[in-house]
Formats: C-alpha cells, structure tokens, sequence
C-alpha cells in the first residue's frame, strides 16, 4: 500500500499513544470500596482467575514422590524446583550450594518377623518414614524382640536383658535409646510413637491407628566410637500386632538395615523477578525439605511459591502488571538450616529486604484433616504494614468466599479439582515455628501463611489426597495480594496504603485495649496496684507498634507530612486510652500507683541488652548445649521459667506454636532501647503472661556472658 506522508504521521502518533494509553499502571489504588484492599479491583480479579490450584496440586504431588529428607531425595527436588522455576519464568535461577557436612542416606531398610510364618513387617522402599532419619547400617537375624511398653519408667526395664535385642515401644524413641540401647545394650528400637507431645492437642497417638510417624535419630545421644543403632517407625495396628504374637511367646525379627554418611551438601533454589529500584527486595521462601509424602509439610508451600512466580511473570507478560517496583527473591531451602546459612551468606548484603513472606502448610482440606487457614501478624515489636495489607486480604477472601455458591464469581477464590468448602481464614497472633521467624529475628518483618493443625502432621498421613486444591489456591491468592502490595507500592500507592494501615491500626489498638480493661477488671483489688502497670504496657506496646507500622510507609514513597498526621492522632487515642484505664481503677477505689521496686526490678531497669552485630540469629538452645557446669543452674532457672509460662498459655488456650523457641522470642525484644523491665512488659503485651524478672535477668545475663548480648546506653 501507498501512505500519503500526513497519513503515516497520524497513523504512526496513533500508534504510539495507544501503546502509552496500554502501558500497565500501578496495581495499587485508592482503599477499594468493594474489596477494603489497596489493591485495584481489576487487579484483585486478574490475581484471582489466572492464579490456580490445580496447578499447585500437580507440583505437590510431584515433590510428594520424593523422600526430601535425604541428600538423594532432596539434590533432586532442588534439581525439579530449579528447572519448574526457570520454566515459569524466574530469573537467575541458582542452585547455591550449602557447606559440606555428613548427610544421612538410606538405600535398605528392612524388618521382618523370623518365623515360624515370615513375613516383613516394613520396608524402607516401600515406606521411607519407617526408617527414622540417622539410623546406622545392622544386619542381624532372630533377634529377640522385647516389649518396653512407654520405654520411660524404670520399671518397664526392670528384669529384662535388652543386650543384643530389639526392643518395642509406644513412646518417643529417643527415649528408648536412651534407656534400652545406650544403659541396657539393646540394638535397636522399634516404636509406633508418632505424636509430639506439643500436638496432642489436636491428635493423640492410636487416634489415626495406620499413620506413621517421622523421627530423626537424635545423634546427640550417641558417644564418640558407639555404633549408630536404628529406629524404625510403625503404626499403632503394626505395633499392636506385634504385642499380640508377643502374648503367645517370645518373638524374633530379622533387621536388615544399609545407610551412609556422606559428606554432601543440600542446595538453596534462589531466583528472581527484577524490580526497577535497585537495592530493594522483597523475599518469598518456602521450605523444600521434609519427609515423603510431605504434602502439606512443605510440598504444598514449594509448589505454591512456583504458582506465583507463574502468575506475576504471565501478568507482567501480558502487560496486566508492570514490573515489580522491588525486586523478589524467591527461596526454597531446608527449614532452619538453610535459612540462618541464607543469612550468614548474605544478610550484610547492602539490600533493604522490606517483608517477608513465608509459605509453609498450606493446602490441607479443612475438612478432611480438621484444620483452618490463618496468616500470622508479625511480633509487637517489629510492626509493619503488612500486618494491615494482610488483614484487608483476609477479610476480603472471607467476605467473598464465605459460601459454596457466593453471589460475586469473579472474586470467589476456587478449583477445578477442589472442594467447595466455605472459607474462614483467621489473622493470629506472631507465632514461630517456620523460617519467618528467622527473618523477623533479623529484624526483616515477617509474615507465615500455613493451615494448621493438621491430623497428618509429620506422619505417613501427610499425603496428596489429604490436600485441597481449592485451599492451595487461597493460599496462593493471599500470598499473592499481600506480595503486590509490597513490592509494587510506591508514591500514591503508599500514601494510600498509610491510611489503610492507620484503619486497621485502630482497630487493634481498640482490640489491644479492650484485653487490657478486661484483664485489670478480672484482677483482685490487692493486685491491681502491681497490674496496672502490666495493663498500660499492653496498651503502649499496641500504639507503639501502630505508630511503626505507619513509619514503615515512608520508606516505601508515603509523604512525610500525612503519616505525622495519622502518627499525632494515634499519640492522641493513646492518651485517652491510658485515661481509660485509670478511670477503671478509680471506679474500684483502689490506687493503681505502683510499689516501691525490689532490688530485682531496679537490676532490670538498669539492664539495657543489645544483640551483638553477627549474633541475630544466635539461639537460646545453642548456649544451652555449650553453657559450663557453673552455669547449669541458672540455664534451669530459664528452661523452668519458659516451662512454667509455656504451662499458663496452653492452659489459656493458645497455640503450642505460640510458645516455640520463647526463649529466643524475649531476647528478640533486645534493642538496645528496652531494659529488662521494658522487655517484661512488652512480653506481657504480647503473650499475656507475666514472666519473673528474675528469669529474664538469668536469660540475658546468660545470654551476655555467651557474647550474644552487651549492654546498651
């Protein structure tokens, strides 16, 4: 064809507008009057439909076949997660090689019944957790099985020559090795132990008879120059089997049993999506190893995370998003272990990591399995506005999806393949037990997606079928939302999001409150003096960790002068809520003015501990292994205090994960800022237990004389 020359001008600048009209904008807004989220509600829709569960079922079931528990098992799911990764459109993908060190393979393992009727009682090929982790190489046959019952009293031992035989038990292992094999001569253990005694809450042994449970060999157990002795792992039915032939005389089984320690390392799967401002990350891990099956823990969080690098890099392509503002760093790593060697190797990076995101048990059928959804709000000292941009999201899934056939399609959050059950997702409170911890510990807020409890936790019962792909694809829709606001928020976006902070900040601050008054109503008058203190921390601690929250924005493109605005009026309610408190104590007739302090409580306002540069993930459990006898008793004093309040919040109902590591939760608290006595109050806030001063000055005087703190001011 032929253009006149002011044909092609106009068609050319038609062109050329029209692709800057089509230039994706920012997928933040003003707070959506439909959805409560910072987020455009095209984008929400756009989240939504492309993102899927299936999919994410189909990686969960192709890591399940794998025994991500050993060096074989996981170097190939690193190997998959790499190549899957790649595929779905992740840049600069890396295997990064972890230090070298023994690691535990296991290429037989077998346990039969000698006779007179042989026959294999389990199998390592056939089930890997009947093989607990660590076990050392044996071959022995007619081997005496003896019955120890529980293994933990003295008098299941008393009378019975163990040397040289297998003995049966319904307790922890550890235990049994303790006793039978490292005293009493034993060979090996046979146990259908599968519940921890922190879950029995939710699950006691004999509830689900065909579930095996996982257990690491705990090597600690085992002298210099001793064999390694074995454990395997079976059912409660199993178990009872053996005890019925048992009755009818003594038993023997054969033991066949070929393990290595290598020297090998595992391997971090890293990757990116770049973001147009250098220096800024925001990072996604996700576990990848674990037991097979391991659907729910953590197959479900690992395939999940490759939904969402599918899902931002198609949404890029298709200019439905513009590149992220901030670069994610996405992670899968072994639990723990890789996390801190994350950290050695690169937490002094000059990158300011602004949240975190963890991925970890996120498919389990509610149903099925008994269990619920719930995001985790970061501690009170580390607040952040994903703490809001979470709650927004939580509130709208539930909002929209709260019904089998809810009336809006477009925001109902489902699967092909996947169940209808209505959603009830919970915001909880900080609580550890997942590789967040790590990074709020280093001070990066961290949030955890995960469905707890879950009937097969650790056990053979952790298994594909047991994992809803509509659930998988909530998780992912949840994960997805709260990441956008975090990575692509910038300018208007920001100032937005402070206010969408400074709504939901108000409303747990009033939730903050309202624990307050109740407590201090529910407190004798005698006591209320020494109380009330307790309670105006509570209500400080819940302002203060507002008021950070709304800092966080700056730094994200917020203006200065709205967020001092929003910052003044929560100084203002904060002042009528401490006067609210003081109204209730008049009310009593009784004065809320405290006692004089004990010689305890003035060493803990003068006791300012600081962590020390290089020693933030430094742990409690660490110093304890390495503490002199002229310290035992002190490290007690700490193990009975944590004891003691872990006791208190269990019998209050909170979560075990509540109280995990809470050791090492106190000593987050350590800035440099806070006395000991600060430290108490802000627990109280957090926990609402009061812990003994006393503790707290033996757990960072330990902790000091470790070289893990020194003392601020």
């Amino acid at each position: 064809m032929t253009f006149r020359p002011l044909t092609f001008v106009l068609l050319a600048l038609s062109v050329s507008l029209s692709a800057s009209a089509q230039a994706p904008a920012s997928p933040l807004g003003p707070i959506s009057p439909t959805t409560g989220m910072v987020l455009r509600d095209d984008v929400v829709r756009a989240l939504i439909q492309e993102s899927s569960g299936d999919r994410i079922q189909d990686g969960v079931q192709r890591l399940s076949l794998l025994a991500r528990d050993n060096l074989d098992g996981y170097t190939e799911a690193a190997t998959w997660v790499k190549t899957a990764a790649e595929a779905a459109g992740l840049q600069d993908v890396q295997l990064e090689a972890m230090k070298d060190g023994p690691r535990w393979r296991a290429t037989r393992g077998e346990l039969w019944v000698a006779g007179p009727h042989r026959y294999r009682v389990t199998s390592y090929a056939d089930q890997p957790m009947s093989l607990a982790v660590g076990s050392g190489s044996f071959e022995g046959t007619d081997l005496e099985l003896v019955d120890v019952d529980t293994g933990t009293e003295d008098a299941e031992y008393a009378g019975k020559d163990l040397k040289g035989k297998v003995v049966l038990t319904r307790g922890p292992p550890s235990t049994a090795l303790r006793n039978a094999v490292l005293k009493l001569g034993a060979v090996g253990v046979v146990s259908s132990y599968s519940t921890p005694s922190w879950n029995l809450p939710n699950r006691m042994d004999g509830d689900f008879p065909d579930q095996v449970g996982w257990v690491f060999l705990p090597r600690s157990l085992m002298s210099q120059g001793v064999r390694i002795p074995f454990v395997f792992m079976v059912s409660d039915r199993q178990a009872r089997e053996l005890r019925a032939q048992l009755r009818q005389g003594p038993l023997k089984v054969d033991v066949s049993i070929a393990t290595q320690a290598p020297t090998g390392h595992l391997s971090i799967v890293s990757g990116v999506i770049p973001g147009t401002r250098p220096g800024e990350e925001v990072v996604l891990t996700a576990h990848l190893d674990h037991y097979k099956p391991g659907a729910d823990d953590n197959a479900s969080g690992s395939a999940t995370l490759l939904e969402l690098v599918r899902t931002y890099t198609t949404l890029i392509r298709r200019g439905v998003l513009p590149p992220p503002v901030r670069t994610l760093r996405v992670l899968w790593l072994p639990e723990f272990e890789g996390t801190r060697e994350w950290f050695s190797r690169h937490g002094a990076e000059p990158v300011r990591r602004v949240a975190q995101f963890n991925f970890d048990m996120l498919g389990a059928s509610m149903t099925r399995v008994h269990s619920r959804f719930q995001v985790s709000y970061t501690p009170d000292w580390n607040g952040s506005f994903v703490n809001a941009v979470s709650e927004s999201t939580v509130a709208f899934m539930n909002r929209f999806n709260s019904v089998a056939y809810p009336p809006r399609r477009d925001f109902r959050i489902g699967s092909v393949t996947g169940s209808r059950d209505p959603m009830d997702a919970h915001m909880d409170r900080y609580s550890r037990g997942s590789d967040h911890q790590i990074f709020n510990d280093y001070g990066i807020p961290g949030v955890a997606f995960s469905t707890w409890p879950d009937d097969g936790y650790h056990t053979s019962g952790d298994r594909p079928e047991n994992v809803d792909p509509t659930q998988l694809h909530r998780a992912a829709f949840a994960g997805l939302a709260t990441v956008t606001v975090a990575a692509w928020v910038e300018g208007p976006g920001a100032a937005e999001l402070s206010r969408l902070v400074a709504v939901h900040g108000a409303k747990r601050v009033a939730e903050d409150e309202f624990r307050a008054r109740l407590d201090l109503a529910a407190t004798p008058d005698a006591e209320l003096p020494a109380f009330a203190r307790l309670a105006r921390a509570t209500v400080r601690a819940g302002y203060q960790r507002e008021r950070d929250a709304l800092r966080s924005c700056l730094a994200l493109g917020a203006p200065a002068e709205p967020v001092k605005v929003l910052i003044k009026a929560l100084e203002g309610a904060e002042s009528q809520a401490l006067a609210r408190l003081e109204a209730d104590g008049k009310a009593r007739k009784v004065s809320l003015k405290e006692p004089a302090p004990g010689e305890a409580e003035r060493r803990a306002r003068a006791f300012v501990p600081r962590r020390v540069k290089g020693q933030e993930l430094a742990s409690f459990d660490d110093l304890e292994r390495g503490a002199a006898p002229e310290a035992r008793a002190r490290v007690e004093a700490v193990k009975n205090a944590m004891s003691t309040a872990a006791t208190a919040l269990r019998e209050r109902g909170e979560g075990e994960l509540r109280f995990y590591q809470l050791a090492d939760a106190l000593a987050s608290y350590a800035d440099g800022k806070r006395s000991v006595a600060d430290i108490r109050d802000a627990a109280y806030a957090e926990y609402g237990h009061v812990f003994s001063v006393d503790a707290l000055l033996e757990l960072f005087g330990l902790l000091e004389q470790g070289g893990v703190m020194t003392r601020g001011r």
